[in-house]
């Protein structure tokens, strides 16, 4: 499909052609066609229950053209596979909710007072063509997909709850009544029709293993029907209910909305717009769920995937076709669909069957449907209400009764469930549309719930997790023994409402406890005006603690940090430094640790080689010889003491001024060099590539003004040829400082570890 349409002819040619399409679909179709009728009047029954019983039977024709229409139409419009469409329980509940509203106004009642039956179809079809139009919208701009962000608990509220109103609209049938319970009298009660219906919903629930070949609903009604014309012959038969009063047949026509003209005229249209409109966006949302339900459990049981958008759109047109005919709305079904496969059917085809021999069966023998027990009709919607129960539903009620008897509830566990009760109450004792809408109102918070992340991923001090500049040992202890003076606060997610509380509160948290604290926004995406809001009170509270604070990760001219920005306009961050990433903000925050703790201020003294690492431990002579052969160099803020890719000549000493490591911009660096390390005065650098004899890997650039001894892979030769005593204490120097490397390393991970 491309644009909302498609290759019909050549589509329709191909599944002619496929094996077995035939006799497979031909089979399947028509089962389901020969199973069916019954069940989809029924649902025009309760769909048009407002409208009383001397009215309501044309709900039962109703019910079944739209199994039929929709199926075929939805075939025709592109739909693939196997899957069969007609009304539901919440669907039919929709048509009846919208129908008690129109009745409710006396402008739809005819000069007897009762429901004048052209007007409310006619509105009735304007509601149904309203919302396959809206789902037709939606499948065109491709966002059919959000009706996937229904939480499960959710949709099953609704299913739930429509069970429930189905099985209410069912006892009246069930008892045998020919109006509606407010005409309940104990007294007046046929007896035998109770039984009639618990017989029909036993044999529909747990039909003998014998009759397996007959599908259950359709075993259900022949084995009622017959219990009732049997007992008919004995002197009880006074104790049995009525039977269906079927409507002579005829075929569908597409004069539904002719009123509706006259009443765009005087208005009535205009003034009933608002309620069209819920009901429709009501049905477009729970048609286009259920089918994708159904469509998600088909496609796992042919092992096929087919196109949700594709499927959203045939089944859109296909409640335009049978809103135009005035009969209820449909969707795919999961027990249509599946009885279709069982018997067969496996491509689009049945769909065209099953239709086609719906018609025809009911063109051929509605008038024998005048032998169906009403009582028989409502046992086997029992049947059909308990099954309407998903697993999911009666394993969570059994686990959460056994937990709660053992005195403990699972948490996430009884949150779903209880948005699965507020759900299914609100559509049994407020109306079906009201919960759809709160329903939509408590998929978003669960939504927003499940998707947002702690504010704060986790806490790390400074004795856990070091900066990657590498610094002499004395330092390095220093450190780790004062490191729980700098704490990194790792944010993650979105900083916005629903989270910029709790980032806050740990941020005044840590400023009781650590001198200097690292915000990193890193992980941050986004920063509504309330996140600003609150970390600029949590960065005044920082302040007035006498704490240093330090953002990383905020680029100077991205949205979070104008929106920042723009929030403070009292300055709270005028002293709060900003740094490209973390390891930036880290390494000034062990900077300023290190001053305040050995109480050096400015500009450090240039080292000498033996208060280098590469000069521990070496004796004067060795200084000596080792001073020899390495060669003082000066290097300027900036500049490269070597390039990527450059032979590995020598090898260096940093005697002061900080030196960085970085890679140059990749692909996907969006033109920024990275810095890997930075290496403090008294550390060595560039050893690797001159015992591996390999070109650089990286650029060295000088971070500050900067002095540094060259050792050159001339003079470290000859240290390797006429003097191996000297190289050994070198080469442990240098051990011992790749193994401070490996260590800081593995205390970060671990210190990551127990952080999750």
């Amino acid at each position: 499909m491309t644009g909302g349409t498609v290759d019909r002819q050549g589509w329709w040619r191909s599944l002619l052609q496929r094996d077995g399409v035939a006799r497979g679909d031909i089979a399947g179709g028509l089962t389901a066609a020969l199973v069916l009728p019954a069940v989809e009047g029924g649902y025009g029954l309760i769909a048009f229950g407002p409208l009383g019983p001397d009215v309501v039977q044309i709900g039962f024709l109703l019910g079944a053209w739209t199994a039929a229409i929709a199926s075929i139409v939805s075939m025709l419009a592109g739909g693939r596979g196997p899957l069969l469409s007609g009304s539901g329980a919440a669907l039919a509940l929709l048509v009846s909710t919208l129908i008690a509203a129109l009745v409710a106004d006396s402008r739809f009642l005819g000069a007897d007072g009762r429901p004048f039956l052209p007007m409310i179809l006619a509105f009735v079809a304007l509601g149904v063509v309203m919302a396959g139009a809206l789902q037709v919208a939606l499948a065109t701009m491709k966002l059919g997909g959000l009706v996937h962000f229904v939480p499960f608990p959710v949709h099953a509220g609704y299913i739930n709850g429509s069970a429930v109103l189905m099985v209410g609209a069912m006892i009246p049938h069930a008892l045998g009544l020919q109006g509606s319970m407010a005409q309940f009298d104990p007294r007046q009660i046929p007896w035998l029709a109770p039984a009639i219906a618990l017989a029909a919903m036993a044999v529909a629930l747990r039909a003998p293993a014998w009759t397996r070949p007959v599908p259950p609903y359709l075993l259900a009604l022949l084995t009622a029907t017959g219990l009732h014309h049997l007992l008919a012959l004995t002197p009880l038969a006074g104790a049995l209910g009525p039977l269906l009063d079927a409507p002579d047949f005829h075929w569908p026509t597409l004069d539904a909305m002719a009123p509706l003209p006259d009443h765009v005229a005087d208005g009535l249209v205009l003034d009933k717009l608002w309620v069209l409109l819920q009901f429709a966006v009501a049905v477009a949302m729970m048609a286009s769920l259920q089918s994708a339900l159904a469509g998600s459990t088909i496609d796992e049981l042919t092992h096929k995937r087919r196109s949700s958008e594709r499927e959203l759109f045939a089944q859109g047109w296909a409640n335009v076709a049978v809103g135009v005919l005035g009969a209820p709305p449909s969707a795919a079904s999961t027990t249509r669909s599946k009885m279709n496969l069982d018997a067969g059917g496996t491509t689009a085809v049945s769909r065209l069957i099953f239709g086609a021999g719906m018609l025809i069966l009911l063109s051929l023998g509605l008038h024998f449907m005048d032998l169906l027990p009403m009582a028989a009709i409502a046992g086997v919607f029992f049947a059909v209400a308990i099954g309407l129960i998903d697993e999911w539903t009666r394993g969570a009620t059994a686990v959460l009764w056994r937990e709660a008897r053992n005195g403990r509830l699972p948490r996430q566990l009884w949150h779903s469930y209880a948005a699965m009760l507020l759900v299914a109450a609100v559509t049994v004792f407020v109306s079906l549309p009201v919960a759809i809408g709160l329903g939509t109102l408590v998929a978003m918070v669960m939504f927003i719930r499940s998707n947002t992340k702690p504010p704060v991923r986790r806490v790390l001090y400074a004795d856990q997790r070091s900066s990657r500049k590498i610094r002499p040992a004395d330092e390095s202890e220093l450190l780790r023994k004062h490191g729980k003076r700098i704490a990194v606060v790792e944010l993650d997610g979105a900083l916005f409402f629903g989270t910029a509380e709790a980032a806050g509160e740990e941020i005044e948290r840590l400023a009781h406890g650590s001198e200097f604290i690292v915000l990193d926004f890193e992980r941050v995406k986004e920063v509504d005006a309330s996140g600003a809001r609150v970390l600029l009170h949590a960065a005044d509270a920082v302040r007035h603690a006498g704490r240093h604070l330090f953002i990383a990760g905020l680029a100077p001219g991205d949205l979070r940090t104008r929106m920042i920005r723009d929030m403070d306009v009292e300055a709270r961050l005028a002293d709060v430094q900003f740094f490209p990433d973390a390891d930036n903000a880290l390494e000034q925050a062990e900077d300023r640790l290190l001053a305040s703790v050995e109480g050096l201020v400015g500009e450090r003294p240039i080292l000498t080689l033996e208060q280098t690492l590469l000069g521990s431990g070496l004796m004067a002579e060795e200084l000596e010889l080792l001073a020899s052969l390495t060669v003082e160099r000066r290097f300027a803020k900036g500049e490269a003491i070597f390039h990527r890719g450059e032979p590995s000549d020598a090898m260096y000493v940093s005697l002061q001024g900080q030196i960085g490591i970085w890679l140059p911009a990749g692909p996907g660096d969006g033109g920024r060099a990275r810095r890997m390390v930075s290496y403090a005065p008294g550390v060595a650098f560039g050893e690797m590539g001159l015992l591996q004899g390999r070109p650089r890997s990286a650029d060295a650039i000088a971070e500050d003004d900067a002095v540094v001894l060259e050792l050159n892979l001339t003079s470290y030769e000859r240290i390797r040829a006429k003097h191996p005593a000297l190289l050994s204490k070198m080469l442990l120097n240098l051990g011992l400082l790749l193994a401070s490397r490996v260590r800081a390393l593995t205390d970060e991970l671990e210190a990551v570890h127990n952080t999750r």
